[in-house]
Protein backbone atom coordinates (compact mmCIF):
# COMPACT_ATOMS: atom_id res chain seq x y z
CA UNK A 1 0.00 0.00 0.00
CA UNK A 2 2.94 2.24 0.92
CA UNK A 3 4.68 1.65 -2.42
CA UNK A 4 1.27 3.37 -4.18
CA UNK A 5 -0.43 -0.09 -5.64
CA UNK A 6 -3.61 1.13 -4.77
CA UNK A 7 -5.19 4.47 -5.07
CA UNK A 8 -5.99 6.85 -2.03
CA UNK A 9 -7.95 7.28 -0.02
CA UNK A 10 -7.81 3.75 1.46
CA UNK A 11 -8.95 2.10 4.38
CA UNK A 12 -7.11 -0.68 6.07
CA UNK A 13 -7.10 -3.30 8.88
CA UNK A 14 -3.59 -4.28 10.37
CA UNK A 15 -4.60 -8.08 10.89
CA UNK A 16 -1.97 -8.47 13.70
CA UNK A 17 -4.28 -5.80 15.90
CA UNK A 18 -7.49 -7.24 14.23
CA UNK A 19 -5.94 -11.20 15.89
CA UNK A 20 -4.94 -9.34 19.28
CA UNK A 21 -7.85 -7.19 19.71
CA UNK A 22 -9.90 -11.01 19.25
CA UNK A 23 -8.18 -13.16 21.61
CA UNK A 24 -7.54 -10.00 24.06
CA UNK A 25 -11.27 -9.77 24.68
CA UNK A 26 -11.66 -13.78 25.11
CA UNK A 27 -8.91 -13.53 27.25
CA UNK A 28 -11.09 -11.22 29.43
CA UNK A 29 -14.12 -12.50 29.21
CA UNK A 30 -13.05 -15.78 30.29
CA UNK A 31 -11.15 -14.63 33.86
CA UNK A 32 -14.56 -13.17 34.00
CA UNK A 33 -16.89 -16.06 33.46
CA UNK A 34 -18.44 -14.49 30.81
CA UNK A 35 -19.63 -14.46 27.47
CA UNK A 36 -19.75 -12.08 24.93
CA UNK A 37 -21.94 -11.44 21.21
CA UNK A 38 -20.58 -8.85 19.53
CA UNK A 39 -22.72 -6.45 17.86
CA UNK A 40 -21.51 -6.92 14.18
CA UNK A 41 -22.97 -3.26 12.78
CA UNK A 42 -19.41 -2.14 13.51
CA UNK A 43 -18.09 -4.15 10.86
CA UNK A 44 -20.36 -5.66 8.78
CA UNK A 45 -17.99 -7.80 7.20
CA UNK A 46 -18.59 -11.81 7.68
CA UNK A 47 -15.02 -12.42 7.62
CA UNK A 48 -14.29 -10.70 10.71
CA UNK A 49 -17.69 -12.12 12.40
CA UNK A 50 -16.32 -15.46 11.52
CA UNK A 51 -12.52 -14.69 12.61
CA UNK A 52 -14.62 -13.40 16.53
CA UNK A 53 -16.84 -16.72 16.24
CA UNK A 54 -13.63 -18.96 15.77
CA UNK A 55 -11.74 -16.88 18.71
CA UNK A 56 -14.73 -18.17 20.93
CA UNK A 57 -17.58 -15.08 20.88
CA UNK A 58 -21.07 -16.89 21.78
CA UNK A 59 -23.03 -15.49 18.54
CA UNK A 60 -23.24 -12.15 17.03
CA UNK A 61 -25.48 -9.53 17.76
CA UNK A 62 -27.27 -7.35 14.95
CA UNK A 63 -29.86 -3.99 14.62
CA UNK A 64 -31.82 -4.56 11.96
CA UNK A 65 -34.03 -7.50 9.52
CA UNK A 66 -31.16 -6.73 6.87
CA UNK A 67 -28.39 -7.31 9.04
CA UNK A 68 -29.80 -10.59 10.43
CA UNK A 69 -29.90 -11.30 6.51
CA UNK A 70 -26.72 -10.81 5.96
CA UNK A 71 -25.62 -13.21 9.42
CA UNK A 72 -28.12 -15.97 7.97
CA UNK A 73 -26.43 -15.78 4.33
CA UNK A 74 -23.04 -16.75 5.85
CA UNK A 75 -24.00 -19.41 7.62
CA UNK A 76 -24.24 -17.73 11.31
CA UNK A 77 -26.59 -19.83 13.70
CA UNK A 78 -26.65 -18.02 16.72
CA UNK A 79 -28.26 -13.97 16.90
CA UNK A 80 -29.17 -11.21 19.35
CA UNK A 81 -31.64 -8.91 17.91
CA UNK A 82 -30.35 -6.05 20.17
CA UNK A 83 -33.37 -3.95 19.25
CA UNK A 84 -37.42 -4.76 18.75
CA UNK A 85 -39.31 -5.64 15.07
CA UNK A 86 -42.49 -4.34 15.17
CA UNK A 87 -43.48 -4.25 11.54
CA UNK A 88 -45.71 -6.51 9.88
CA UNK A 89 -43.10 -7.40 7.53
CA UNK A 90 -40.07 -7.39 9.38
CA UNK A 91 -42.07 -9.80 11.87
CA UNK A 92 -43.49 -11.95 9.17
CA UNK A 93 -40.10 -12.58 7.59
CA UNK A 94 -38.22 -12.99 11.13
CA UNK A 95 -40.60 -16.11 12.19
CA UNK A 96 -40.93 -17.66 8.39
CA UNK A 97 -37.19 -17.41 9.15
CA UNK A 98 -37.33 -19.25 12.49
CA UNK A 99 -39.69 -22.00 10.68
CA UNK A 100 -36.90 -22.35 7.82
CA UNK A 101 -34.27 -22.62 10.42
CA UNK A 102 -34.27 -25.05 13.12
CA UNK A 103 -30.84 -24.87 13.81
CA UNK A 104 -30.87 -21.14 14.33
CA UNK A 105 -30.96 -19.64 18.11
CA UNK A 106 -32.12 -16.65 17.66
CA UNK A 107 -33.08 -13.54 20.38
CA UNK A 108 -35.14 -10.38 20.38
CA UNK A 109 -36.17 -7.16 22.76
CA UNK A 110 -39.73 -6.26 23.62
CA UNK A 111 -40.03 -3.22 26.12
CA UNK A 112 -44.24 -3.47 26.41
CA UNK A 113 -47.05 -5.12 26.43
CA UNK A 114 -47.69 -3.61 22.61
CA UNK A 115 -44.35 -5.21 21.93
CA UNK A 116 -45.51 -8.69 22.94
CA UNK A 117 -48.89 -8.83 21.26
CA UNK A 118 -47.43 -7.64 18.17
CA UNK A 119 -44.84 -10.44 18.33
CA UNK A 120 -46.97 -12.86 19.44
CA UNK A 121 -49.43 -12.37 16.46
CA UNK A 122 -47.01 -12.53 13.99
CA UNK A 123 -46.27 -16.27 15.21
CA UNK A 124 -50.15 -16.97 15.21
CA UNK A 125 -50.20 -15.68 11.69
CA UNK A 126 -47.59 -18.48 10.39
CA UNK A 127 -49.39 -21.08 12.11
CA UNK A 128 -50.18 -23.52 14.90
CA UNK A 129 -46.51 -25.16 14.11
CA UNK A 130 -44.68 -22.15 14.26
CA UNK A 131 -41.34 -21.67 16.27
CA UNK A 132 -41.96 -19.31 19.08
CA UNK A 133 -40.20 -16.26 19.32
CA UNK A 134 -37.14 -16.22 22.30
CA UNK A 135 -37.01 -12.45 23.46
CA UNK A 136 -35.52 -10.74 26.52
CA UNK A 137 -37.39 -7.94 28.24
CA UNK A 138 -35.03 -4.59 27.91
CA UNK A 139 -34.87 -2.40 30.73
CA UNK A 140 -33.87 1.40 29.95
CA UNK A 141 -33.62 4.60 32.08
CA UNK A 142 -35.79 7.77 31.82
CA UNK A 143 -34.48 10.03 28.85
CA UNK A 144 -32.91 7.39 27.48
CA UNK A 145 -33.51 5.17 23.86
CA UNK A 146 -35.82 2.21 24.26
CA UNK A 147 -36.48 0.14 27.46
CA UNK A 148 -38.67 0.13 30.52
CA UNK A 149 -38.12 2.95 32.64
CA UNK A 150 -38.23 1.08 35.47
CA UNK A 151 -38.23 -2.34 36.87
CA UNK A 152 -41.92 -2.08 37.78
CA UNK A 153 -42.94 -1.61 33.64
CA UNK A 154 -40.40 -4.76 32.88
CA UNK A 155 -41.67 -6.71 35.26
CA UNK A 156 -44.95 -6.53 34.10
CA UNK A 157 -43.81 -6.93 30.36
CA UNK A 158 -41.61 -10.11 31.25
CA UNK A 159 -44.83 -11.32 33.30
CA UNK A 160 -46.67 -10.84 29.72
CA UNK A 161 -44.18 -12.74 27.59
CA UNK A 162 -44.16 -15.72 29.83
CA UNK A 163 -47.80 -16.03 29.44
CA UNK A 164 -47.79 -15.66 25.53
CA UNK A 165 -47.46 -19.51 24.31
CA UNK A 166 -45.48 -17.99 21.47
CA UNK A 167 -42.71 -16.38 23.26
CA UNK A 168 -40.51 -17.82 25.32
CA UNK A 169 -39.12 -15.48 27.97
CA UNK A 170 -35.20 -16.27 28.09
CA UNK A 171 -33.77 -12.95 30.41
CA UNK A 172 -33.09 -9.67 30.53
CA UNK A 173 -31.47 -6.88 28.46
CA UNK A 174 -30.12 -3.30 28.74
CA UNK A 175 -27.80 -0.84 26.88
CA UNK A 176 -25.90 1.63 29.21
CA UNK A 177 -23.76 3.39 27.00
CA UNK A 178 -25.54 6.34 26.53
CA UNK A 179 -26.28 7.48 30.24
CA UNK A 180 -25.59 11.20 31.03
CA UNK A 181 -23.05 11.68 33.58
CA UNK A 182 -24.69 12.55 37.02
CA UNK A 183 -22.72 12.79 40.25
CA UNK A 184 -19.85 10.85 40.19
CA UNK A 185 -19.67 10.75 36.42
CA UNK A 186 -20.82 8.60 34.42
CA UNK A 187 -19.18 5.48 35.40
CA UNK A 188 -21.21 6.01 38.61
CA UNK A 189 -24.33 5.91 36.83
CA UNK A 190 -23.69 2.98 34.96
CA UNK A 191 -22.77 0.77 37.41
CA UNK A 192 -25.91 2.07 39.26
CA UNK A 193 -28.22 1.52 36.42
CA UNK A 194 -26.42 -2.19 35.97
CA UNK A 195 -27.00 -2.64 39.59
CA UNK A 196 -30.95 -2.28 38.50
CA UNK A 197 -30.56 -4.44 35.99
CA UNK A 198 -29.41 -7.15 38.74
CA UNK A 199 -32.10 -6.39 40.82
CA UNK A 200 -34.99 -7.24 38.13
CA UNK A 201 -33.35 -10.06 37.09
CA UNK A 202 -33.38 -12.07 40.49
CA UNK A 203 -36.86 -10.45 40.70
CA UNK A 204 -37.81 -12.27 37.28
CA UNK A 205 -35.63 -15.24 38.08
CA UNK A 206 -37.58 -16.05 41.59
CA UNK A 207 -41.17 -15.62 39.60
CA UNK A 208 -40.29 -18.82 37.90
CA UNK A 209 -40.53 -16.23 34.49
CA UNK A 210 -37.24 -17.15 32.57
CA UNK A 211 -37.84 -20.16 30.27
CA UNK A 212 -34.17 -20.77 29.49
CA UNK A 213 -31.73 -22.23 31.66
CA UNK A 214 -29.53 -20.43 32.69
CA UNK A 215 -31.04 -17.13 31.74
CA UNK A 216 -29.32 -14.78 29.72
CA UNK A 217 -28.94 -11.16 31.33
CA UNK A 218 -26.82 -8.99 28.97
CA UNK A 219 -25.51 -5.09 28.68
CA UNK A 220 -22.35 -3.52 27.63
CA UNK A 221 -21.44 -1.53 24.68
CA UNK A 222 -17.45 -0.69 23.86
CA UNK A 223 -17.18 1.83 26.65
CA UNK A 224 -18.21 -0.07 29.74
CA UNK A 225 -18.06 -3.67 29.53
CA UNK A 226 -15.88 -3.82 32.37
CA UNK A 227 -18.96 -2.32 34.69
CA UNK A 228 -21.59 -4.38 33.35
CA UNK A 229 -19.27 -7.67 33.71
CA UNK A 230 -18.19 -6.74 37.72
CA UNK A 231 -21.57 -5.57 38.79
CA UNK A 232 -23.75 -8.85 36.95
CA UNK A 233 -21.01 -11.43 38.19
CA UNK A 234 -23.33 -12.34 41.14
CA UNK A 235 -25.89 -13.82 39.12
CA UNK A 236 -26.37 -17.32 38.16
CA UNK A 237 -26.84 -16.06 34.72
CA UNK A 238 -25.59 -16.32 31.40
CA UNK A 239 -23.76 -12.80 31.48
CA UNK A 240 -22.88 -11.77 28.76
CA UNK A 241 -21.44 -8.76 26.78
CA UNK A 242 -22.01 -6.79 23.06
CA UNK A 243 -19.20 -4.71 22.55
CA UNK A 244 -18.85 -4.34 18.71
CA UNK A 245 -15.58 -1.95 18.21
CA UNK A 246 -13.41 -3.66 20.47
CA UNK A 247 -12.35 -5.98 17.15
CA UNK A 248 -11.05 -2.32 15.53
CA UNK A 249 -10.77 -0.48 18.54
CA UNK A 250 -10.44 3.22 17.61
CA UNK A 251 -7.75 6.53 17.95
CA UNK A 252 -10.29 8.45 19.45
CA UNK A 253 -13.41 7.82 22.39
CA UNK A 254 -12.63 3.96 22.49
CA UNK A 255 -9.61 4.80 23.40
CA UNK A 256 -9.81 7.34 25.86
CA UNK A 257 -12.16 4.83 27.89
CA UNK A 258 -10.00 2.01 27.79
CA UNK A 259 -7.30 4.04 29.92
CA UNK A 260 -10.34 4.12 32.54
CA UNK A 261 -10.78 -0.20 31.70
CA UNK A 262 -7.30 -0.79 32.14
CA UNK A 263 -6.88 1.33 35.42
CA UNK A 264 -10.25 -0.20 36.77
CA UNK A 265 -9.37 -3.90 36.05
CA UNK A 266 -5.31 -3.89 36.60
CA UNK A 267 -4.88 -5.71 33.02
CA UNK A 268 -1.70 -4.51 32.10
CA UNK A 269 -2.33 -4.69 28.33
CA UNK A 270 -5.33 -3.33 26.32
CA UNK A 271 -6.37 -3.85 22.79
CA UNK A 272 -4.90 -1.84 19.80
CA UNK A 273 -5.99 0.43 17.18
CA UNK A 274 -6.10 -1.77 13.84
CA UNK A 275 -8.28 0.48 11.46
CA UNK A 276 -7.03 3.35 9.27
CA UNK A 277 -7.45 5.80 6.27
CA UNK A 278 -4.82 6.61 4.56
CA UNK A 279 -4.80 9.21 2.30
CA UNK A 280 -2.18 11.91 0.45
CA UNK A 281 -1.15 15.32 1.05
CA UNK A 282 -2.41 16.98 -1.62
CA UNK A 283 -1.65 20.13 -1.41
CA UNK A 284 0.15 22.80 0.88
CA UNK A 285 -1.34 25.83 0.28
CA UNK A 286 0.08 27.72 2.85
CA UNK A 287 2.64 27.16 6.02
CA UNK A 288 0.97 25.22 8.65
CA UNK A 289 -1.57 23.99 6.42
CA UNK A 290 -1.91 20.44 4.71
CA UNK A 291 -4.87 19.21 2.35
CA UNK A 292 -5.58 15.97 2.61
CA UNK A 293 -7.40 13.64 0.26
CA UNK A 294 -9.98 11.99 2.38
CA UNK A 295 -12.99 13.76 3.74
CA UNK A 296 -16.25 12.52 5.62
CA UNK A 297 -17.05 10.52 2.83
CA UNK A 298 -14.22 8.66 4.36
CA UNK A 299 -14.29 8.58 8.01
CA UNK A 300 -16.83 9.29 10.37
CA UNK A 301 -16.67 12.36 12.17
CA UNK A 302 -19.75 11.85 14.95
CA UNK A 303 -17.27 11.42 17.69
CA UNK A 304 -14.58 13.94 16.38
CA UNK A 305 -12.53 13.92 13.97
CA UNK A 306 -9.73 11.70 12.91
CA UNK A 307 -5.80 11.91 14.24
CA UNK A 308 -2.74 11.92 12.06
CA UNK A 309 -1.04 8.83 13.37
CA UNK A 310 1.84 8.29 10.51
CA UNK A 311 3.60 9.27 7.66
CA UNK A 312 5.25 7.82 4.42
CA UNK A 313 7.23 9.33 1.71
CA UNK A 314 8.42 7.50 -1.57
CA UNK A 315 6.96 3.99 -0.39
CA UNK A 316 9.19 4.22 2.90
CA UNK A 317 8.46 2.60 6.39
CA UNK A 318 5.61 4.63 8.10
CA UNK A 319 7.14 7.41 10.86
CA UNK A 320 4.82 8.46 13.98
CA UNK A 321 3.56 11.60 13.02
CA UNK A 322 3.64 14.13 15.88
CA UNK A 323 2.43 17.95 16.30
CA UNK A 324 -0.31 17.39 13.59
CA UNK A 325 -4.34 17.74 13.67
CA UNK A 326 -6.87 17.64 11.46
CA UNK A 327 -9.47 20.89 12.55
CA UNK A 328 -12.20 20.22 9.70
CA UNK A 329 -13.09 18.49 7.02
CA UNK A 330 -15.44 18.51 3.82
CA UNK A 331 -16.61 15.68 1.67
CA UNK A 332 -13.43 14.79 -0.11
CA UNK A 333 -11.12 16.77 1.90
CA UNK A 334 -9.38 17.26 5.43
CA UNK A 335 -7.42 19.79 6.86
CA UNK A 336 -4.48 19.28 8.62
CA UNK A 337 -2.57 21.89 10.98
CA UNK A 338 1.22 21.15 10.77
CA UNK A 339 3.78 22.62 12.96
CA UNK A 340 6.44 24.36 11.50
CA UNK A 341 8.86 21.89 12.34
CA UNK A 342 6.90 18.46 10.66
CA UNK A 343 8.23 18.06 7.22
CA UNK A 344 5.43 17.67 5.42
CA UNK A 345 5.06 18.15 1.61
CA UNK A 346 2.65 17.03 -1.57
CA UNK A 347 2.33 13.28 -2.26
CA UNK A 348 3.19 12.01 1.14
CA UNK A 349 1.22 8.99 2.68
CA UNK A 350 -0.94 9.51 6.05
CA UNK A 351 -1.94 7.39 7.73
CA UNK A 352 -4.76 8.80 10.30
CA UNK A 353 -6.75 6.97 12.98
CA UNK A 354 -10.50 7.59 13.28
CA UNK A 355 -12.68 7.89 16.47
CA UNK A 356 -16.22 5.43 16.50
CA UNK A 357 -15.34 2.81 14.36
CA UNK A 358 -18.91 2.45 13.12
CA UNK A 359 -19.13 5.26 10.79
CA UNK A 360 -15.64 4.79 9.25
CA UNK A 361 -16.35 0.87 8.36
CA UNK A 362 -19.26 1.59 6.71
CA UNK A 363 -18.11 4.34 4.36
CA UNK A 364 -16.50 1.28 2.56
CA UNK A 365 -17.25 -1.74 0.39
CA UNK A 366 -13.88 -3.01 0.82
CA UNK A 367 -11.03 -2.73 3.42
CA UNK A 368 -7.48 -4.17 2.35
CA UNK A 369 -6.39 -6.59 5.44
CA UNK A 370 -2.27 -5.56 5.36
CA UNK A 371 0.35 -7.24 7.18
CA UNK A 372 2.77 -5.38 9.51
CA UNK A 373 5.34 -3.66 6.61
CA UNK A 374 1.56 -2.59 4.62
CA UNK A 375 1.32 -4.84 2.35
CA UNK A 376 -1.68 -6.01 1.51
CA UNK A 377 -2.83 -9.68 2.45
CA UNK A 378 -6.24 -9.63 2.02
CA UNK A 379 -9.27 -7.72 1.53
CA UNK A 380 -13.04 -7.26 3.89
CA UNK A 381 -16.08 -6.98 2.25
CA UNK A 382 -18.57 -4.79 4.02
CA UNK A 383 -22.04 -5.68 3.97
CA UNK A 384 -24.21 -2.11 4.98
Amino acid sequence: MLRGDVPLPAAVIKEAALDHNSRWMQRFLAKRNAVIAPHVKTTMCPQIMQRQLRDGAWGVTVATLHQIKVCRRFGIDRIVLANQLVGRLELDALVAELNASPELDFYMLVDSLDAVRLASEAVRRAGANSRPIQVLVERGYRGGRTGCRDNETALEVARAAHAAPQLLLCGVEAFEGLIKAKDGGPAKAVADFVEEIGVLYETCASKGLFERAPPIVTAGGSSFYDIVLDRLAGTDAQVMTRSGCYVSHDSGVYEAEQKRILAATGENEGLINALEVWTHVQSCPEPGLAILTAGKRDFGTDSGLPVPLLVSRDGAAPQKLSGCEIFASNDQHAYMRVPETVPVKVGDRIGLGVSHPCTTFDKWQILFLVDDAYDIVGALKTFF
